[in-house]
């Protein structure tokens, strides 16, 4: 039975959470969108990384990259249980996007306009793009030499030739920042940690699909042909199995 002095702090806690809703952690790592007519995806894997800011995600073929905002380091991680494989330190400061190109490591960082392509066993620089402008938050390889680059300056995706650099096309980011990219070899992922929303755009920008990310803070993406890897601010790498 409740105490008369227990009753002002309950009166408290339970106005708080109607009040302040957005501030209460979610009970569980939630597998849809409550308000959605249809369950888009279903969570059947969840691992920690070794990542203190967990950013970028990248696919090689065989293991997971996951980017480390605040040590620079790039973290190979099993997909089965996210044990690390090995490590590489990035020569870029204040890491942010990682992507895989068939052979190599593509970087990027919200520091500047420079692009570098890293060698996947020793990290050394294979190759740079200077964009002259932008703040590049996540990256992504796709089809026909084409880099999908997010520069959180302007709020848009640039396609850019990854031999040359050139700017191929460009359309406005359906939500507030992107953190996170992935290509499934048709359309585009981008995640946005301020509304915690992962959505899927065709390569013109048109949004396909939306829904709410597993975690409270989604940030890098990956696609590996099968299923899509969300890593989350909160240190865990979700496998997602959509339902087409």
């Amino acid at each position: 039975m409740l105490t008369i002095k227990a009753w002002p702090l309950l009166s408290i806690f339970l106005f708080s959470l109607l009040v302040f809703p957005g501030c209460q952690d979610r009970i569980f790592d939630s597998p849809f969108d409550p308000e959605a007519s249809e369950t888009l995806f279903e969570v059947v894997n969840t691992f920690l990384t070794p990542a203190a800011v967990p950013l970028g995600l990248a696919w090689d073929g065989n293991t997971l990259w996951n980017a480390d905002g605040y040590t620079d380091i790039l973290y190979s991680l099993n997909r089965l249980n996210g044990a690390l494989v090995r490590s590489i330190a990035s020569p870029q400061a204040l890491l942010s996007g990682v992507t895989f190109d068939g052979q190599d490591l593509w970087i990027c960082s919200e520091a500047g306009a420079t692009i570098f392509k890293v060698g996947i066993l020793t990290g050394g620089i294979q190759k740079r793009l200077d964009l002259q402008k932008g703040a590049f938050s996540a990256l992504v390889y796709g089809s026909g030499g084409s880099l999908w680059i997010a520069d959180s300056l302007s709020n848009k995706i640039l396609q850019v030739d990854s031999l040359t650099g050139e700017i191929l096309s460009t359309f406005a980011n359906p939500g507030k920042r992107v953190d996170g990219m992935a290509f499934d070899g048709g359309a585009l992922w981008l995640s946005d940690s301020t509304t915690l929303t992962i959505y899927q755009v065709s390569l013109q920008g048109g949004v396909l699909k939306t829904f709410l990310s597993p975690g409270q803070a989604p940030r890098g993406l990956a696609f590996d042909g099968f299923d899509l890897w969300n890593a989350d601010g909160n240190q865990k790498i979700y496998q997602l199995r959509l339902n087409n």
